[in-house]
């Protein structure tokens, strides 16, 4: 397609995502439109002939889960993601009577914040449906072993462990391919980075602990998956049918 087409495409994309008469409509003509512009380097100044794009261009932070216990994977992934779709990510802690949860937030432009949340989402919903196949086989496959909490934590943390370091390397040759030609496009803006500075200082810092690499084959054929996945919507669809 000719630039000049692709500019055509992604304002007709924002001006259905202007439309507030379907909500669903409208974001995922926004999303769409973000990743054009990724992919062919479109400047937001390119299609920025009305309000919707100043703000978009406006730094904020979106909440990526609901406030509950965590999963060690679950903030390895959005370590991941950020670190690939130009946003920051912090966790904020809500107090209930029970005990302190967290959420995972994203902190960026946007136009930055939706595809990252997206691609969370996304990049969540698959990784956790392989590791419950891959469990159900592995338990298939060996049918003298008996199906137990710690047989299949083990398992499943050995395979997530794989898996999330195979999307983290497929990620990064990605960034690498776009850096050579778009590098700005593909690094968190300074702006973002100035903000989120500001915005967490003095805010106490939480390591990050993943669990040990017990079942060596499990990790492995996650690691495969992971790097291998093309993160569509469509990985999942065809392995239900």
């Amino acid at each position: 397609m000719e630039q000049q087409k692709i500019i055509r495409k992604v304002k007709g994309l924002l001006a259905i995502a202007r439309d507030q008469h379907n909500d669903e409509e409208s974001q995922s003509a926004f999303i769409l439109a973000q990743k054009i512009m990724l992919q062919y380097g479109i400047d937001a100044t390119e299609v920025e002939d009305d309000n919707f794009i100043s703000e978009a261009d406006q730094i904020n932070e979106e909440s990526v889960t609901v406030a509950k216990r965590l999963y060690w994977w679950e903030r390895r992934l959005a370590q991941i993601i950020s670190q690939n779709f130009r946003v920051k990510y912090f966790l904020k802690t809500v107090a209930s009577q029970q005990q302190q949860k967290k959420r995972i937030v994203f902190y960026g432009f946007g136009r930055d914040l939706a595809l990252a949340k997206e691609m969370y989402l996304l990049a969540y919903e698959v990784l956790v449906f392989h590791a419950k196949v891959f469990v159900d086989q592995m338990y298939k496959d060996n049918p003298q072993l008996k199906r137990t909490r710690y047989v299949t934590e083990n398992v499943k943390s050995s395979y997530m462990n794989g898996f999330l370091l195979g999307l983290e390397e497929r990620f990064a040759e990605q960034v690498s391919a776009l850096r050579q030609v778009y590098e700005l496009l593909v690094l968190v803006p300074e702006a973002v980075e100035l903000a989120y500075h500001d915005y967490t200082q003095g805010w106490s810092k939480s390591s990050l602990r993943t669990p040990a690499i017990e079942i060596s084959a499990a990790y492995q054929k996650g690691y495969v998956e992971g790097k291998g996945i093309d993160f569509t919507k469509r990985t999942v669809a065809e392995k239900n049918d």
